[in-house]
């Protein structure tokens, strides 16, 4: 149960967590925005444009009908997240605490703020790997915490034929067309949508070493490769830009601790190719806990419902044997891709 008499009150300790920045290496969830939503679900509709043109008639003559663009609507239901620490350390203090007569509450809120921050930042760090899911492949799969099957998918609708791969692996510095690659990514992206170019370019600093050494990219670059073994970054950079007027985004190479082992948050020969405008093709959507419901519903906080989407932090006394308290951390969230027909990903080693 909550624990309302502790050294922090679980709003004041949930005004904190919310407070806590996200990490630079957190560059997924740093790169889009964020929603609050109320319902635990979103939705939003995958629409299909396409570039018709209007007709020309004759005076008098027949107007044209056109017809409508199509689509489907879309509803995610987010889902809950959490973590917690077993309080050995503000029991240790508590111990004190008393022994002094109430002279060590500082100690007592500083190791409850402490955890508490720790925990907050494992709930941005699992976000932070939920959004390489989706980028991955278009498709987020979470199968923990007992989710299994459709439960814990969601897919956002990328074209399968915007889900491609190279012929030749780009590590092949010699012979790789990694030009013409990116062009195949652009021009199916204009048949397939429109003038929807792609505006960032995002991949591992692996993938970026293959394109500086790259001779189709050091040609392209110095006219011909002239004993020359690769090009700077900034040299990549605008070559990116003025051929194809992308922009290449810092290389992403985070990786997380999962059960005791390295996870790389998005596979190093994985380059994805997203719209120029960011904001509305993705954002972090931060719905209401089962835990935020509870601080609204005590009536021993100053916590109102509008307030309640978003991470909380408390703290709780478990009925288990040994007795023993908790600081929590609880949010319902989820990466969404809303505009599915923005980004394009190639794999780069067949």
């Amino acid at each position: 149960m909550l624990f309302f008499d502790g050294p922090v009150e679980n709003d004041a300790l949930t005004a904190f967590v919310r407070e806590v920045p996200f990490d630079s290496n957190l560059g997924l969830t740093n790169l889009f925005g964020r929603q609050e939503v109320e319902t635990n679900t979103v939705d939003f509709a995958e629409i299909v444009r396409t570039n018709r043109t209007a007709r020309y008639r004759s005076f008098d003559g027949r107007v044209h009908v056109s017809a409508r663009d199509t689509g489907s609507e879309k509803r995610v239901p987010l889902l809950p997240l959490s973590t917690s620490l077993n309080m050995g350390e503000y029991e240790r203090l508590q111990l004190q605490f008393a022994q002094l007569q109430g002279g060590n509450q500082a100690r007592l809120a500083r190791a409850v703020y402490n955890d508490a921050e720790q925990l907050t930042r494992e709930i941005q760090n699992r976000v932070e790997m939920a959004w390489g899911d989706a980028l991955t492949d278009g498709i987020l799969t979470i199968s923990e915490g007992g989710l299994t099957g459709s439960a814990g998918v969601a897919d956002f609708g990328v074209p399968a034929n915007q889900k491609t791969t190279v012929g030749t692996a780009w590590a092949t510095l010699a012979t790789a067309p990694v030009l013409s690659d990116i062009q195949a990514v652009i021009d199916t992206r204009v048949d397939t949508n429109g003038n929807s170019r792609p505006g960032y370019m995002l991949t591992s600093n692996l993938q970026i070493r293959n394109l500086r050494r790259n001779k189709q990219v050091i040609d392209a670059v110095f006219g011909s490769t002239g004993g020359r073994t690769q090009v700077r970054l900034s040299e990549l950079r605008g070559l990116l830009a003025d051929e194809f007027d992308i922009t290449l985004l810092n290389a992403y190479d985070s990786s997380f601790d999962v059960d005791g082992s390295t996870v790389r948050t998005i596979p190093n020969d994985k380059v994805m190719f997203l719209p120029a405008d960011l904001d509305n093709f993705g954002y972090t959507a931060w719905g209401v806990s089962a835990t935020a419901l509870e601080l609204v519903n005590s009536a021993k906080v100053d916590f109102s419902f509008e307030q309640a989407p978003g991470i909380v932090g408390i703290i709780d006394k478990g009925p288990s044997v040994p007795f023993r308290q908790q600081v929590i951390t609880d949010a319902v969230a989820l990466p969404i891709i809303a505009d599915a027909l923005g980004l394009s990903i190639l794999d780069v080693a067949p």
